[in-house]
């Protein structure tokens, strides 16, 4: 009997605007809650991937910012490492600066000391030609007195 109703209900024509069978009310609520499933499992399926994706490219992040921290120490003792020669070379410009000025104060001195004692060779000079010239009038004197010559 139930072939019967069956096959009977198999060739019930169905026309449109009729409402459907519990049989097919019951066939369409199980294929949405089976496309349902397939769409919870592709949407679970791209968030894994999703989630796997964001944690590499995190994982990359990480690793750049490390390699970044680690570039930055190294600049900064780099800095520290020239500024200390800068530093050095200040230092030694500045002592050379001074070295320079008490140089230029020595030759400054000894300048002075030349001028000095070219002032004084002129005059020692002078006096001696003064002091020939009188040497000359002695013997000439004598000479004229003395020998009665002249």
């Amino acid at each position: 009997m139930q072939n019967h109703s069956s096959n009977s209900a198999q060739r019930i024509l169905r026309f449109p605007g009729s409402p459907p069978s519990a049989t097919q009310n019951g066939k369409v609520a199980v294929d949405l809650v089976y496309q349902a499933a397939a769409l919870i499992r592709d949407i679970e399926s791209r968030s894994d991937e999703t989630a796997k994706y964001a944690q590499s490219l995190a994982e990359r992040a990480v690793e750049k910012l490390r390699g970044a921290e680690e570039r930055i120490q190294e600049l900064e003792a780099e800095q520290r490492a020239t500024q200390d020669c800068i530093n050095e070379a200040n230092l030694l410009v500045r002592e050379a600066a001074e070295a320079l000025n008490r140089e230029r104060s020595r030759v400054k001195a000894c300048e002075e000391q030349l001028r000095e004692l070219e002032s004084r060779t002129r005059n020692a000079e002078a006096r001696a030609e003064q002091s020939e010239s009188a040497v000359a009038q002695v013997e000439s004197a004598i000479r004229t007195h003395l020998l009665g010559q002249r």
